[in-house]
């Protein structure tokens, strides 16, 4: 049953014609029509299933309210910009995979360069992507998008644990990624590299930081926090 998500509280029996929901997506791509149910989350992160009364003025009743779960353990992925469309297919899949929330910094290798007008114009298009894998996902929540400046800025202290993945570690069996979790830690972040890798100066930024390797192979920029949120559910679920 498709998922949509909407900005506003829900109450179960009520009916609705003024939602903000994307009734194009719902008529004209899922083939919709009177008398078909989907998935609904509200804003305080509840899922109901609503049923549609009536097409124009687009009206829906709310009939049921689903049980939901959800883990308790949150990873936020910090992100460099990285070249051309790698990064929709890396918010897509780690939002798949269960990434809490995405946080873009300015790597000091990085290669892409965005002024403040460029980085909107990304926001925006980011922010549809998490929303549509989150509704394919059956998420309760949208990651939010979040940029900051570079590593050095960041306030750390706020996490649990902080994983960076370093190159130069690949086959230090002693620095396996796997073996530094520990349940205990329930807010994580993970934090990776652009094309050109980290820094030392970057990966010794943080006293918080725990370097890790991700395997015997150098993996790709957008390929190393799937491998990473891969691990982590394995671990904790």
């Amino acid at each position: 049953m498709q998922r949509y998500f909407i900005d506003e509280v829900l109450q179960i029996n009520e009916t609705y014609t003024d939602l903000n929901i994307d009734t194009h997506h719902i008529f004209n791509v899922m083939r919709m029509s009177v008398g078909d149910k989907f998935e609904i989350v509200d804003k305080e992160k509840y899922v109901f299933i609503g049923l549609i009364e009536n097409k124009v003025p687009f009206t829906l009743k709310i009939i049921e309210q689903l049980k939901t779960s959800q883990s308790n353990v949150e990873v936020t992925v910090f992100t460099p910009f990285l070249k051309g469309d790698k990064l929709d297919f890396m918010l897509q899949k780690c939002t798949e995979l269960g990434a809490s929330r995405f946080i873009f910094y300015n790597g000091q290798r990085s290669i892409v360069k965005l002024d403040d007008k460029k980085k909107e114009k990304r926001k925006t298009r980011y922010e549809k992507i998490v929303k549509e894998a989150s509704e394919q996902s059956k998420r309760i929540e949208i990651p939010p998008i979040i940029f900051e400046n570079n590593l050095k800025q960041i306030d750390f202290k706020l996490y649990d644990a902080v994983y960076i993945a370093y190159e130069n570690l690949s086959g230090n069996v002693s620095k396996k990624f796997i073996d530094q979790l520990h349940i205990d830690n329930q807010k994580i972040a993970i934090i990776f590299g652009p094309e050109g890798g980290l820094t030392e100066d970057e990966v010794n930024s943080h006293k918080e930081f725990t370097t890790v390797q991700l395997g015997s192979r150098i993996l790709r920029a957008e390929t190393a926090p799937l491998y990473m949120l891969s691990i982590i559910d394995s671990f904790y679920n």
